[in-house]
């Protein structure tokens, strides 16, 4: 009896020790493995950080912006001296502005490159008087009539335009690679109207061949070509950026019309404009 209780015991001394040397083994194979592991992703790591990090992370990389859309106003300087006669940026006459809105949808084709089309909207109107030296004069009721000054003057255009814009520094990790470059090509719709009176003094109404005659129109379609550069926002879902462009708009003469659009060879201006855009 007692040599069977003691053959238990040692049974189980031997049972028990054999399972914690097992034990002590599994545990020590355990470390080794993630020791291996852990050497296998500092190696992974060490050739492709950012592999790594989204893979066991696994983040949301931000949104790419490729499409946009928004509004602007422009400040227009006229090159050509018969329209910033007519329509200056301001009249202090009365206060007016040269106003132009323009509207805007663009979309990426490229990583550095957007197209874009803007339609826009011009229009003034003031009181200022211009004179014109008509050729050849002016017959009203049997009479030539060599001048004509207006009382009142006032424009509205509606541009056109489909622009690219290159962004030659997108690589730049500075505010360097906002900045872009480009041009467009577009059309015109212009109409230009005002309050008139002929006679034969070159900068007078003095003897005015009839007053009654008041509200002529003119209005032409022409084409439209644009250069510019300025800056963008960052990409987020709201942003604002500045342009500078030159419009070349050629128009068709009549210098028997008295309209500084049919004065003036072109409508050509230098436009500073300020741009709020939206991401889609």
């Amino acid at each position: 009896m007692h040599f069977s209780i003691k053959l238990l015991l040692i049974l189980a001394l031997l049972t028990g020790s054999f399972y914690a040397q097992q034990k002590t083994i599994l545990k020590l194979s355990d470390s080794h493995n993630f020791l291996k592991s852990s050497e296998g992703l500092l190696s992974e790591q060490k050739n492709d950080p950012e592999a790594v990090f989204k893979k066991n992370f696994q983040l949301k990389t931000r949104k790419t912006v490729t499409s946009y859309f928004g509004a602007g106003y422009s400040f227009m300087i006229f090159t050509n001296s018969y329209m910033s006669n007519a329509f200056p940026v301001l009249d202090t006459r009365n206060g007016s502005f040269l106003t132009n809105i323009n509207l805007f949808f663009g979309f990426a084709i490229a990583k550095a490159v957007t197209l874009e089309i803007s339609p826009s909207i011009l229009f003034t109107s003031n009181n200022r008087q211009v004179d014109y030296a008509l050729t050849p004069a002016k017959l009203i009721n049997g009479a030539y009539y060599n001048y004509a000054h207006t009382s009142t003057n006032g424009i509205i255009a509606l541009p056109i335009a489909l622009n690219v814009r290159f962004f030659p520094m997108f690589k730049q990790k500075t505010f360097a690679r906002l900045f872009f470059i480009g041009g467009g090509v577009g059309a015109a719709w212009i109409r230009e109207e005002n309050d008139v009176s002929y006679n034969n003094s070159p900068n007078t109404f003095y003897y005015y061949s009839d007053p009654g005659q008041n509200g002529y129109s003119t209005s032409q379609w022409t084409p439209l070509f644009r250069a510019l550069a300025g800056f963008t926002g960052t990409g987020g879902q709201f942003g604002f950026g500045g342009e500078l462009s030159y419009n070349i708009i050629p128009l068709k003469q009549d210098i028997s019309q008295p309209f500084a659009t049919r004065f003036a060879k072109d409508m050509n201006s230098v436009d500073i404009t300020l741009r709020f855009y939206f991401s889609l």
